[in-house]
């Protein structure tokens, strides 16, 4: 008898001790479960606010200023997939598998280095979902384009991950080979230039599209841009200037003064508010105004 009641006794608190560690465990798994949901909602939150983010921000970028890089989407466009990169951030459109926008802080010590883009190839960034732009996609001589950075491999020479990152097929649209290699590349300069001047450049810059269907090249149907824009803001002492910049992508040489547009103006074609963290009446001033001299 003794016997039997100890090992019913034991059976008890057996089953007592079990549902205890079961609901510790439970409240355990619930509480990483929560943390687990709680960091996918933040890496769902991207620039604007609303956008889709891949991943975390890489440790070695964290903490620079990205106020005036990351535009605000207006009204009900793509807002794409946010990618964290080292020296830019884009959005990413997985039905024109093209960036969307790529927007950088050029400073005056990044403008060069030694790390030039010799030796760098264009790879495929696997941390978008296929089907994505791979480097045979875009070939000149078989689709007419080259492979125009957005965020320009002469802006990265400054660090070998920053100039490998800017060779991902993210980064890069079906580019017009004329308009890459001068008109194009002297903006790019011109930015540079600017970055030195007044030791900071905001940019952001990205593909236009005005045709539909657009047309598109190589096997995974990469979207050719109709034109790019571009957008800078510099400091001039405490006083913000901002100009754009929209090029057809077609061949032609014009003065860098003939592609100079107003902010508002590019905001209107691309749907994007550029420098929203600006004061809303200094913001106002500085987009409607389109003065190339000023830089």
């Amino acid at each position: 008898m003794a016997k039997r009641f100890f090992r019913r006794r034991l059976y008890v608190i057996i089953i007592v001790l079990a549902a205890l560690v079961a609901e510790h465990g439970w409240s355990l798994y619930g509480s990483e479960e929560t943390k687990q949901a709680e960091k996918e909602e933040r890496q769902a939150i991207g620039g604007d606010g609303t956008s889709d983010n891949k991943g975390d921000e890489p440790e070695e970028s964290r903490g620079r200023d990205r106020r005036f890089t990351v535009p605000r989407v207006i009204g009900r466009r793509d807002k794409g997939l946010i990618l964290y990169r080292m020296a830019y951030t884009t959005s990413y459109n997985t039905a024109t598998r093209t960036p969307n926008w790529v927007g950088w802080a050029l400073t005056a010590e990044h403008t060069d280095g030694e790390h030039a883009r010799k030796n760098h190839y264009f790879r495929e960034d696997t941390d978008v979902p296929e089907p994505r732009a791979v480097y045979s996609d875009i070939r000149e001589g078989e689709c007419g384009y080259q492979r125009g950075h957005i965020c320009p491999a002469g802006d990265n020479k400054w660090s070998k991950k920053a100039q490998e990152e800017a060779f991902l097929m993210t980064n890069i649209c079906p580019q017009d080979g004329h308009l890459n290699q001068n008109d194009w590349k002297y903006l790019e300069q011109a930015c540079r230039e600017w970055a030195n001047t007044y030791k900071t450049a905001y940019i952001v810059a990205g593909p236009i599209f005005r045709s539909k269907p657009y047309r598109t090249v190589g096997e995974n149907k990469v979207a050719v841009p109709d034109a790019f824009f571009k957008v800078v803001m510099v400091y001039k002492g405490k006083n913000p200037q901002a100009i754009g910049f929209i090029y057809d992508n077609v061949s032609g040489h014009h003065d860098m003064e003939h592609y100079a547009r107003s902010v508002d103006e590019v905001e209107q074609l691309t749907g994007l508010d550029f420098f929203h963290e600006l004061d809303d009446t200094v913001e106002e001033k500085i987009e409607a105004q389109c003065d190339f001299s000023a830089f």
